[in-house]
């Protein structure tokens, strides 16, 4: 019988969860979600010259550059041809020596996979007017 009246309240939230979905609304407004309509045209990615500077301690590098047409998977990752310790790329930003340690902070010859997938922490900036408003301010702001 209990599993019955559990059963019952958790429809019952769902379903006044469903109701107030009407008053959700996307960032992208009323656009359909394909590549036509959220493309972002006349806008140019940051031109790569120098670092983008960080607003706070422990922020991940920002990425100056375009990666559209990088591949990082199980497979290969683009982004160390040129940041990984043995590139040659000059003026290419070397890969933290956290990245090449464990969980348990022991060191390991190649990228830990916990920070092999890049762009999980590091994001490519664009000269774009922000989705929403924002009044975040960096400690040197402040």
């Amino acid at each position: 019988m209990k599993k019955i009246v559990i059963i019952a309240g958790l429809l019952a939230c769902s379903s006044m969860a469903w109701a107030g979905a009407d008053s959700v609304h996307s960032l992208r407004g009323d656009k359909p979600l394909d590549s036509a309509s959220i493309a972002v045209p006349d806008k140019q990615w940051q031109d790569g010259e120098g670092k983008i500077q960080r607003n706070y301690a422990q922020q991940p590098p920002l990425v100056p550059h375009d990666i559209e047409d990088f591949s990082v998977n199980r497979d290969g990752n683009d982004c160390l041809s040129c940041h990984n310790w043995d590139s040659t790329v000059e003026g290419a930003t070397k890969v933290g020596t956290s990245h090449f340690e464990n969980r348990n902070n022991e060191a390991l010859a190649k990228i830990s996979p916990r920070r092999y997938f890049c762009t999980q922490c590091h994001v490519p900036q664009k000269n774009t007017k922000p989705l929403v408003f924002n009044s975040f301010k960096s400690l040197s702001e402040e």
